[in-house]
Formats: C-alpha cells, sequence, structure tokens
C-alpha cells in the first residue's frame, strides 16, 4: 500500500468506518475491497471498474484489473456495501 493511504488520518478513519464490512475476508481480499471503496469515494462514483483501475487503482495497488473484476464476480462484495 502506499505511504500516502497508510498515514492519512481520512484514510484510517475511512478503514475503521469500513472495517466490519470486511470481517470474515481474507486480509488480501479485505485489502482490495477498500481500495475499490476507496476509489468509489475518491472518483466519486463508479462509471467501470476499468476507469477505477485505470485511474485510481492502479496507482496505490500492485494487483491486476482482472483481480477487480474476481473480487466482483465472486459476490464477496455485499450489494449493501456498494448502493
Amino acid at each position: 500500500m502506499n505511504q500516502l493511504y497508510q498515514k492519512g488520518m481520512t484514510i484510517k478513519s475511512l478503514r475503521v468506518y469500513f472495517e466490519p464490512y470486511f470481517a470474515g475476508m481474507p486480509r488480501p481480499t479485505a485489502n482490495k475491497t477498500f481500495f475499490f471503496l476507496l476509489a468509489i469515494i475518491s472518483m466519486q462514483g463508479i462509471q467501470s471498474v476499468r476507469f477505477l483501475y485505470t485511474w485510481f487503482l492502479k496507482r496505490i495497488d500492485t494487483s491486476g484489473l482482472n483481480s477487480y473484476y474476481y473480487l466482483l464476480s465472486q459476490g464477496k462484495i455485499s450489494r449493501s456495501l456498494l448502493n
């Protein structure tokens, strides 16, 4: 994870706020989910997963685009979290 995102109080507060949603998820899945939510908040919406990846996610995470598609296809993120 990028050091900027580890040290920022806003990011830490968001991580604590979303932590209950990550219960039961393995750490890599929880991190990807948090990065995905952070991208949605930062970009103020979802145009597409590719758009979020191109303009935000690939700059803070080493995971590839397909890993985010896989995360969403497996249903590991509840729809209530995205609404």
